[in-house]
């Protein structure tokens, strides 16, 4: 421990010197662009401009900070002037350079207004913007997006793809993490769909896609991050929003929220409650074929499961601004969810020629999930240079409550039973604590520089105690073979340093981050071959550079270069080996063993003119976690026809991407948005002793068309085309899947309010069919969900529209909730 932190001291000493020799001190003239609400204007042009006939002397571009320089400038009276796309273009005052160096006060833009015909329209965001270190999605600017759920407007975003199961992958890559303004999701790749599938999309602003996090942001997520930046208000007073929404499929949906703000000189109070009904239909197919030496075997299963839940949300806080510059705020995050998921099975076993038996399965699941999360937050301006430090200590509990109980029998084709009647019920309690502390510090340097430093401490304790009993001659008995109490501890200690500087038309931005971790698994109640307590204790420590270059070739061109190494660990619930056994010859298990898995990820980007993005990656990953099918047998009856679906560790993967984004105005009332991805996976690992090799290349693309009929109506059309291709997620060789949206907006109530009307998955194209073979077995896997929808949504806006924003934090929790699993199945 004590030689790991003398590392981590080490190496960030070293690159604070070096770093900090890069930061020069050249005289010019510097200043900011921004736009209303004091924020940045990013990558605006500015002109520096002889103020007595406005004639050019030099030009440049703003950084993402909105900040600008121009060195070396000669004696005499100038201004600048500044302009961007969709802004009107703004001069500063004239003033004077008679020697030293000069900053200029803040340019302030505003957006811009056409006229089209008679009807007044005001410029609106592209839906798509790429920055320097991300590319940003604005959802206000999708209409199709809107009345349905956030994981609905998430599958819209380019490069975004999610699988049957709502594991999401970015560019290709599984291992995303997901944040909402800088905060824990509660959720893990295969629950990540359940949970923001009860938000609302009206309540978000912009999706933020980040391929190459800095060393700043926790080293998990192999693919990198997605962040949800909610909808923030922008002087005093209280103002607030409500939105009500429905959609019918086959089954109905509700949901609806309110946001309230509230602010004064002291003191900004905010709350948020939203809430969610869902009803929806799954139907599952999976066929299993076996060649082995007792002859040739086939199960065909066909599941109906009919899913209903009710989301409940909060969230309460409040800042308190003890002086200009300084803050301390609190913040109370609660939610609650109940899930009933009855499903029914049958399951026709046979050689392929004839049914031999027939297998019926009854399950009932039904499970309570309730989750706090509560953070205290300071936030100091320190000086007037910029220095800056946020403290935030953070505390979690998750817990869980799952009731399943099954019911199976089978009977041959005559109705004849031929085995009796298996009846089985399990308890599933599970809590889930997380502490976490952690300090960030920003230390502007001289030239647009800048040394951002931080450490974090976590601690992480689960308890999972599944208890199965067996329904004997009208008495429950207990099932040791398939019960477990697994208790699990992790301990992360964390240090970075990223450096960021601005040199003319070149950004650099350079991080190390160093991790030591530290874990405890034990199983209390599975004994291992010599009758011992399996447990598992482990120890070890990484360290994960990053970096970033963007250089502006002209006012058309930028290119961009990011690298980064991350882990992406187990979940808590991933690494419990208790076993659950979703009929007689299907069950899933958890594995102790699991290990994290590392990439190394590089991507180069192009952009035209605002107009043209284009990138190019390419990642190595070891040890990439995945749910792979194996051959197992029953410990009990020693039936060698079982198939266990559990994560494990893939040897290797490469992926290799190209995505190109086209955001493109056809008319003045036509834009167009078009993203196109193509990429090569290649995966090697070995399943029941036998090598396993795959390799596919994979087409994705979405087309978004949006017309702007007059200043309060407006549609939409989105289409979206997969190609077959390998899953990240079980490796299946999956078929196409598509799907076209339809939707229209209407404003009403002066503004204040929308409505708007969309239809989902129009063809009802988009669901799952995919294989997997290996070792003389063969699955196929459909899975189709109540895709096709008709959604009302109406929001209204009240109150003060200008108050400021309360202030967007981002808690020490994110990598540990991310790893939770939220509510079960």
């Amino acid at each position: 421990m004590k030689a790991n932190i003398k590392a981590i001291t080490l190496t960030m000493s070293m690159l604070v010197t070096a770093l900090t020799s890069m930061a020069q001190n050249n005289p010019g003239v510097t200043g900011q662009i921004t736009q209303a609400g004091n924020k940045p204007v990013e990558f605006a042009t500015v002109t520096l401009l002889k103020a007595k006939d406005s004639t050019l002397v030099k030009g440049a571009i703003a950084d993402i900070n909105g900040k600008y320089e121009f060195e070396q400038v000669k004696q005499g009276k100038y201004l600048v002037a500044a302009v961007s796309v969709g802004m009107t273009k703004a001069y500063s005052q004239a003033f004077e350079v008679a020697g030293g160096s000069i900053r200029v006060p803040a340019v302030s833009l505003a957006a811009a207004s056409k006229t089209l015909k008679g009807v007044d329209v005001t410029a609106r965001k592209p839906f798509v913007e790429q920055k320097a270190d991300k590319m940003v999605v604005n959802v206000e600017s999708s209409i199709t997006a809107s009345g349905g759920s956030a994981m609905e407007v998430l599958e819209k975003s380019p490069t975004i793809n999610v699988d049957k199961d709502g594991n999401i992958s970015m560019k290709g890559k599984g291992g995303v993490i997901i944040m909402i303004d800088g905060k824990p999701t509660n959720m893990t790749p295969e629950d990540v769909a359940e949970l923001l599938k009860s938000m609302p999309a009206t309540n978000i602003d912009q999706i933020e896609l980040i391929a190459n996090p800095s060393a700043k942001y926790d080293a998990a997520g192999n693919a990198g991050i997605i962040n949800l930046k909610l909808k923030k208000n922008s002087s005093y007073g209280t103002n607030g929003n409500m939105n009500v929404g429905a959609a019918v499929g086959k089954w109905p949906r509700l949901n609806g929220g309110l946001n309230l703000n509230h602010r004064n000189e002291k003191f900004n109070i905010f709350g948020s409650y939203n809430y969610s009904h869902r009803e929806q239909q799954q139907d599952l197919g999976v066929y299993r074929s076996i060649r082995d030496s007792k002859g040739f075997s086939v199960y065909d299963q066909f599941n109906t499961m009919k899913q209903t839940s009710d989301y409940h949300g909060g969230k309460i806080g409040a800042d308190y601004f003890i002086s200009k510059g300084h803050t301390i705020g609190v913040m109370v995050d609660l939610a609650d969810r109940g899930r009933d998921f009855p499903s029914n099975a049958t399951t026709k076993i046979g050689n392929g020629k004839m049914i031999d038996s027939i297998l019926y399965t009854n399950t009932n699941y039904a499970g309570k999930w309730r989750r706090g999360a509560y953070n205290v937050n300071y936030r100091g301006i320190l000086d007037s240079t910029g220095k800056e430090l946020n403290i935030d200590l953070d505390y979690a509990r998750n817990s869980d409550k799952q009731f399943n109980n099954i019911y199976a029998l089978s009977q041959d084709v005559t109705g004849k039973r031929v085995l009796g009647a298996d009846t089985s019920r399990n308890n599933q309690p599970s809590t889930i604590e997380i502490k976490t502390a952690k300090v960030d510090y920003v230390h502007p340097l001289k030239n647009q520089a800048k040394l951002e430093a931080g450490v974090k401490v976590s601690f992480v304790t689960t308890d999972n105690d599944a208890r199965f009993d067996s329904l004997r001659s009208g008495n429950w008995i207990p099932d040791q073979n398939r019960s477990n109490h697994f208790i699990y501890k992790e301990n992360i200690n964390a240090a970075y340093i990223n450096f960021n500087k601005q040199y003319k038309k070149l950004n650099v931005q350079l991080g190390l981050r160093g991790e030591q971790t530290h874990i405890t698994g034990t199983s209390t109640s599975m004994q291992g071959e010599e009758n011992k307590m399996v447990k598992n204790d482990s120890t070890y420590f990484n360290l994960f550079p990053s970096a970033a270059l963007t250089y502006t070739l002209n006012k058309s061109n930028t290119l961009g270069f990011s690298y980064s190494r991350r882990i992406e660990r187990p979940s808590y619930e991933d690494l419990n080996p208790f076993e659950f056994y979703l009929d007689r010859y299907t069950k899933e298990a958890g594995n102790p063993n699991l290990r994290p898995q590392y990439s190394n990820n590089f991507e180069i980007t192009h952009t035209f003119k605002e107009f043209l993005i284009t990138s190019l990656g390419y990642s190595r990953t070891k040890d990439m976690m995945t749910k792979i099918l194996e051959a197992d047998v029953d410990r009990t009856t020693g039936d060698t026809s079982i198939i266990r679906y559990k994560y494990m560790n893939v040897a290797s993967a490469d992926n290799f991407n190209l995505n190109i984004s086209v955001p493109m105005p056809i008319t003045k009332w036509w834009m167009s948005f078009t993203t196109v991805s193509v990429s090569y996976g290649k995966y090697e690992t070995v399943v029941n002793n036998n090598a396993v090799k795959l390799a596919s290349g994979a087409f994705f693309g979405r087309t978004q068309q949006t017309f702007t009929i007059s200043k309060d109506m407006a549609a939409e059309v989105t289409y979206f085309y997969v190609s077959p291709q390998v899953t990240n997620e079980g490796l299946f060789r999956m078929k196409s899947m598509s799907s076209l949206d339809l939707g229209v907006s209407q404003k009403v109530m002066k503004g204040k309010g929308s409505l708007k009307l969309n239809v989902a998955d129009v063809f009802k194209t988009n669901y799952f069919r995919g294989d997997f073979e290996n070792a003389g077995k063969y699955t196929s896997v459909s899975s189709a969900r109540d895709s096709r929808q008709v959604r009302l949504t109406f929001t209204y806006r009240f109150g003060n529209n200008n108050i400021k924003a309360a202030r967007t934090r981002q808690t020490g929790l994110e990598a540990e909730q991310n790893r939770v699993k939220q509510g079960g199945n």
